[in-house]
């Protein structure tokens, strides 16, 4: 069952479906009613992949770390992905390793997933080099890059630096 039987069967076009499925208010009430009755007796699910490329969006976030069977990363990812769940995300995770070659082909390989924002999980996405420094700032001209413990000025690029010598002491 696709979009194409869902109109037919709903005596209305495909637009229309596909406005009653991201719920448009160009589409009356009773339109609706009847069409979402359709989508149901026929067990319908729309294709999150259209419906995103309609909306403009995944849903998705990448995310981004060195390696996750280093604790703190488990637990960085782990608590990201929970969350981020409940606000309607779903992520796509890449370890890129430690060598800053890598960790750029990650982020190249992650940007075609059509995500809707980076995040970069440890202090090892700090860019040593203009060739990485770049990679991140053109990222960041595409979509929102969240650098987790680490610091980087630029444009639509977010950090969370915790001080940990400074919390150590307190």
């Amino acid at each position: 069952m696709n979009i194409y039987d869902i109109a037919k069967l709903a005596g209305v076009s495909i637009a229309t479906v596909s406005r009653v499925v991201n719920d448009s208010p160009k589409v009356s009430e009773k339109t609706k009613e009847r069409v979402r009755k359709v989508m149901e007796e026929n067990d319908y699910t729309p294709n999150v992949f259209a419906r995103g490329l309609g909306l403009g969006s995944m849903n998705t976030l990448g995310i981004v770390c060195p390696d996750v069977a280093d604790a703190y990363m488990a637990k960085a990812v782990s608590y990201l992905e929970k969350n981020l769940q409940g606000y309607g995300y779903d992520c796509i995770l890449y370890c890129s390793g430690y060598d800053e070659e890598d960790k750029q082909q990650a982020v190249e390989r992650i940007l075609k997933k059509q995500i809707d924002a980076l995040i970069l999980i440890g202090s090892d996405y700090v860019p040593e080099s203009d060739e990485f420094s770049n990679c991140i700032y053109n990222a960041a001209k595409q979509l929102p890059v969240f650098l987790i413990n680490g610091y980087m000025e630029g444009d639509n690029i977010y950090c969370v630096l915790v001080d940990d010598f400074q919390a150590v002491y307190d």
